[in-house]
């Protein structure tokens, strides 16, 4: 018997149900018919973000417990009190696999009983097990430091060439490959095909991880991606209209991106297809679940410009920082993340608050790493105007450009508390149907559920309620 765990980022049941019943015959159907249905609720207090939420999963303790907020921020005292479930696993001698969970950055120190290991796609640094996957996540890490707020065309050309060069050996198939220079194709074609390279990047991925999975068959493995989500929080009104004011969105932008959730959704069911065949033919279990959800953000506005921080080193040479005594750290878009080297060059970020764009200060926070995040929320400008004190300043010195949106997306769905989970068992298959209805559960059931089902005492910390394994 083994598990797969398919971490299906951000994902509702109401964008879940829709696929489900708009598509019959498809993956997204099969698992509502024959799955154990719950809808979680995360635990967690305050903003909601992934690289919080999957803690609360993998750890059954909510934020309040486990105090992660950042992403990269050390692990090294919650790892202690309360450790990752794939963690605990390990160490008792179950054999798991992680390929891109959130916060699944450094590697353990004892990887024996892990068959794979590829940490999540803000990890400081390129290290996998086995090394060889290590050429992968360089590419990886590469493309995230490209592709921020718009997607670019361009490739990081030295970290390409050198995973295009292991690709088969590590498992890219040559339907995938084809994918890929339809994907570069269509871009050609269509300028705005560009924006599916973030999905591209999970096609890749996914290819690596069966290929580990297939030739280690660890007793349970987790499969990280965001590709649904980044969709979602984008091109929701195209789906789902009635969820906002009549007339807030063009037709001709509705339709424009019409087709990019649905492609989203068609590579998730495309895996997630792969992975039932495997469950059926092997009587492995299969678990699809998200942390939270998405969901509409009634009162957003169409945003066809977005104020960004486009070089980082321009903005800090300006107020005096050298390049030698910062490091950037990866974020998603607009925030940017840095660490400093001194306390001297940290005392110059007060330098920021003589400058305004556009009357607005670029806002500068600690992050409970230690690290610095900057972010500032100007949309919808038409002039950019800099003024450091009394000085007027080019935009572009200081690094401060107004990008206009290739796809004029905001934050059109954003989080929500409510997940979900489904479980599938070949041997346990239930005989519902499309309609069935979800039951509730929390979020911190996660963890429990999974120890248990490979009988293992679970921690005094973590509920011990509706287990669902």
């Amino acid at each position: 018997m083994s598990v797969i765990i398919y971490e299906l980022n951000e994902v509702p049941k109401k964008l879940f149900d829709f696929y489900a019943r708009s598509h019959p015959n498809s993956a997204f159907a099969s698992l509502r018919k024959m799955s154990s249905l719950y809808q979680t609720k995360t635990a967690d207090v305050g903003s909601l973000s992934p690289w919080i939420t999957w803690p609360t999963m993998h750890r059954g303790v909510s934020n309040i417990s486990h105090e992660i907020s950042d992403l990269g921020q050390d692990l090294t005292q919650v790892n202690l009190e309360y450790p990752n479930v794939y963690n605990i696993l390990a160490q008792k001698d179950v054999k798991v696999g992680v390929f891109g969970s959130l916060q699944s950055y450094p590697l353990p120190n004892n990887l024996d009983n892990f068959s794979f290991y590829v940490p999540d796609t803000f990890a400081a640094g390129e290290e996998c097990y086995p090394e060889e996957l290590t050429s992968f996540q360089s590419f990886n890490l590469s493309m995230v430091r490209a592709n921020g707020r718009n997607v670019t065309s361009g490739l990081a050309v030295k970290d390409a060439m050198k995973f295009i060069k292991n690709s088969i050996n590590l498992g890219l198939t040559p339907n995938t490959f084809l994918k890929l220079s339809k994907q570069l194709l269509d871009e050609r074609l269509n300028i705005d095909r560009v924006v599916r390279r973030r999905t591209s990047q999970v096609e890749i991925a996914f290819d690596l991880y069966l290929n580990q999975m297939l030739r280690t068959k660890p007793d349970i493995s987790f499969f990280f991606t965001n590709h649904v989500a980044s969709s979602m929080h984008r091109y929701w009104p195209t789906v789902f209209p009635s969820d906002y004011e009549e007339g807030k969105f063009e037709e001709k932008w509705r339709s424009q991106w019409s087709q990019e959730i649905p492609h989203a959704v068609k590579v998730a069911n495309f895996q997630l297809q792969k992975l039932l065949n495997y469950c059926d033919n092997n009587n492995a279990e299969l678990v699809v679940c998200s942390s939270m959800g998405q969901g509409a953000v009634t009162e957003a506005e169409p945003v066809e410009r977005q104020v960004l921080i486009t070089s980082l080193k321009n903005l800090l040479t300006y107020i005096g920082i050298a390049e030698n005594e910062w490091e950037p750290r990866l974020s998603m878009a607009p925030r940017v993340v840095f660490a400093l080297k001194s306390e001297t060059a940290r005392n110059k970020i007060k330098r920021l608050n003589n400058i305004l764009i556009n009357g607005m200060n670029i806002q500068a926070f600690n992050t409970s790493t230690g690290d610095i995040r900057l972010e500032i929320v100007l949309t919808n400008q038409h002039s950019l105007l800099v003024y450091d004190g009394t000085k007027q300043v080019n935009p572009k010195l200081i690094g401060i450009d107004n990008v206009h949106l290739q796809d004029a997306s905001g934050a059109y769905a954003y989080h929500i508390p409510e997940g979900i989970l489904l479980h599938y068992a070949p041997n346990k298959i239930q005989s519902g149907d499309i309609m069935t209805p979800w039951k509730n559960i929390s979020a911190l059931d996660f963890a429990p559920s999974i120890l248990q089902k490979f009988s293992i005492d679970i921690p005094s910390y973590m509920q011990k309620e509706n287990l669902f394994l």
